[in-house]
């Protein structure tokens, strides 16, 4: 993991976030959700990663060796002190993308052990995607990272305008939460565990 944001190394230094969308549509509402979040994050230097080109995991290609789109998403996860999955709700669950984004991750070399991971979901429901958060902690509890909380958007459709996130009440809610998970990235592990 990356040291830039090591509790007690530069306690003023900016946090780097690392953003992935779990959808490939050009209109996706999390997409709209996660450049909302960059332009509210403040001094926080949050990034989206675009994963279009990372294949569906497959151990006969990672046997071979690890594709250079799988080799880039590793590379950018170490590079950051976090990393925030804004993933639409498919089935009460993960929709695919965002599960080879997980499943790759889960695999040697496992550069975001230790890291900090968030969830935020935006959904046309009034639920705020309840499937894949639960999904999400249930899954990601298993694994070697430092859980935050999720972040639930319902009745999405009320608060875009021709495809981007607008409503002020929620812009507030979303800096909230990038602050709050920036602060969490800065926290002893044992610290962030007990709080």
């Amino acid at each position: 993991m990356n040291e830039r944001g090591a509790p007690g190394s530069e306690p003023d230094a900016p946090m780097h976030v690392l953003a992935i969308v779990g959808s490939l549509r050009a209109a996706s509402v999390n997409g709209a959700v996660a450049r909302a979040a960059v332009s509210v994050a403040g001094d926080v230097h949050l990034t989206i990663h675009d994963v279009a080109d990372v294949p569906f995991y497959d151990g006969d290609v990672e046997a071979v060796g690890l594709p250079l789109a799988v080799r880039r998403l590793n590379d950018a996860v170490a590079a950051n002190d976090g990393l925030l999955l804004f993933s639409p709700e498919y089935n009460s669950s993960f929709p695919a993308v965002t599960k080879n984004v997980i499943d790759w991750m889960s695999r040697p070399p496992k550069v975001w052990e230790g890291l900090p991971i968030g969830l935020v979901t935006a959904t046309p429901g009034a639920r705020a995607g309840l499937g894949v958060r639960e999904h999400f902690t249930a899954t990601l509890g298993r694994r070697p990272a430092r859980l935050f909380d999720t972040l639930g958007i319902g009745s999405s459709g009320d608060k875009l305008v021709d495809g981007e996130l607008t409503d002020p009440d929620t812009l507030a809610e979303l800096a909230d939460y990038v602050g709050r998970f920036a602060a969490f990235c800065r926290e002893e592990p044992a610290a962030a565990a007990s709080s």
